[in-house]
């Protein structure tokens, strides 16, 4: 296996509905090895680099 294919399989990305806003989905970057949230589709985590709601309940 390549080193820049190993990375591939080490992520899964899963979709949260939101708390606060009706039909919006947060979209959670889980690090497969150590089962936590790396990252989010929000405005919490892109803007502020705060844990939201979909991140916590993952686990961080």
């Amino acid at each position: 296996m390549k080193k820049s294919d190993q990375g591939h399989d080490r992520y899964e990305t899963i979709s949260i509905e939101s708390k606060i806003r009706e039909g919006v989905f947060h979209k959670v970057i889980k690090d497969l090895e150590t089962g936590k949230a790396v990252s989010c589709s929000c405005k919490c985590w892109s803007k502020g680099n705060k844990h939201c709601f979909g991140m916590k309940s993952i686990g961080v």
